[in-house]
C-alpha cells in the first residue's frame, strides 16, 4: 500500500517537472494564453473592486451620522426591492392561473366537438339502419346455437329478451339480389 502511494507520488512529481520545463521552453502556448487572459481578469476584477470600496467609502462617510442615513436609506432600497419581488411573484401566479384556465378551456372545446361528432356519426348510423330495414333485397341471417351451455352469474340482474319470430329460408335462383 505505501509502495504504491510512492510510486504514485513519484510519478506525479515526474510529471509535474515535466511539465514545468515545457511551458518554461514556451512549448506549451496555449497553457501561456491561458495564463495570460487569467492575469487580465484578476487585473479588471481588482481594478473594479477598488473602484467599488472608493465609492462605498464616499457614500457612508467617516461620521457617524452619515452611517445612520446609509443604513436607512439601504433599508428603504432594500424594502422597495421586496415589494417589487411580492409583485413579480403574484403576477407571475396570475399568468399561470389565466394559462390553467386557457388550457381548461380548450380542452373543453375540444372535448365539445368530439361530442358532436360522436352525435354526428351516431345520428348517420340511426339514419342507415333506419333506411335499410324494410328492403327487400337484404336477406335476414338468422343463427341457431342449440346446444350453447348455460353461464350462471348470480350478480347480474335478469333480463326479459323477447323471442324472435321464425323466418322463413330464402331460395335464389340465378342472379342473387344481395353483394354476394
Amino acid at each position: 500500500m505505501r509502495s504504491e502511494k510512492a510510486w504514485y507520488w513519484l510519478t506525479a512529481g515526474v510529471l509535474a517537472l515535466g511539465l514545468n520545463g515545457a511551458y518554461q521552453d514556451g512549448q506549451l502556448k496555449w497553457m501561456h494564453c491561458l495564463t495570460d487572459r487569467t492575469a487580465a481578469l484578476v487585473d479588471r476584477v481588482s481594478e473594479r473592486g477598488l473602484r467599488l470600496v472608493s465609492m462605498a467609502e464616499l457614500m457612508l462617510g467617516s461620521s457617524p451620522e452619515t452611517y445612520g442615513r446609509t443604513e436607512a436609506a439601504i433599508q428603504r432600497i432594500q424594502a422597495k426591492v421586496v415589494c417589487d419581488r411580492v409583485a413579480r411573484a403574484q403576477r407571475q401566479i396570475a399568468m399561470v392561473e389565466v394559462r390553467k384556465q386557457l388550457a381548461e378551456a380548450r380542452l373543453q372545446s375540444k372535448m365539445e366537438l368530439a361530442q358532436m361528432k360522436m352525435d354526428k356519426v351516431r345520428m348517420i348510423a340511426i339514419d342507415r339502419a333506419n333506411r335499410f330495414r324494410d328492403c327487400e333485397g337484404f336477406s335476414r341471417v338468422v343463427v341457431d346455437l342449440p346446444n350453447m351451455p348455460r353461464i350462471d352469474i348470480p350478480n347480474l340482474p335478469d333480463v326479459q329478451i323477447p323471442d324472435l319470430p321464425e323466418v322463413d329460408d330464402v331460395v335464389t335462383h340465378g342472379h342473387a339480389n344481395g353483394p354476394i
